[in-house]
């Protein structure tokens, strides 16, 4: 479904922070999981440092909403706190693969990091939309 890597751009995040992703979409489920991904970014590199769970509003197995005062009050929190916002997260009931509705909203957020966790075979993927077309971004997951 995507176009090609981002082989100009990877997202670092830690094995906790993978794991803790991972973990709370299993617990949700069948819901999808969302939240915000706050971090720092240096030039193609982005850190992440602060994973934020957000309310679906939705509370569906197939669609996601941010609640977005508990968005507007984390990103101001983030700010607060030195870091950027970098991106956001949701969990799928199958596969990485973006929807068609996913597709859409990351089209309202060129540039941003779009993480899909799987509550099925515990994957992730990152992708972000590069001058009107969805790229793969590759994770580097660091064990500290």
């Amino acid at each position: 479904m995507y176009e090609s890597w981002d082989t100009d751009f990877i997202v670092k995040m830690s094995l906790d922070q993978v794991n803790l992703l991972i973990e709370e979409a299993r617990r949700k489920f069948p819901i999808e999981i969302c939240g915000g991904l706050f971090g720092i970014i240096n030039g193609k590199e982005v850190l992440v440092k602060k994973i934020s769970f957000l309310r679906n509003v939705l509370a569906s197995r197939e669609l996601f909403e941010v609640d977005p005062e508990e968005f507007l009050a984390e990103f101001i929190k983030s700010e607060r706190e030195g870091l950027q916002h970098i991106g956001f997260f949701h969990s799928h009931p199958g596969t990485t693969e973006p929807s068609k509705i996913d597709l859409k909203f990351m089209e309202l957020w060129p540039g941003t990091i779009w993480l899909i966790i799987s509550s099925l075979n515990r994957n992730i993927a990152a992708y972000r939309i590069v001058n009107g077309k969805l790229r793969l971004v590759y994770i580097r997951i660091l064990h500290v």
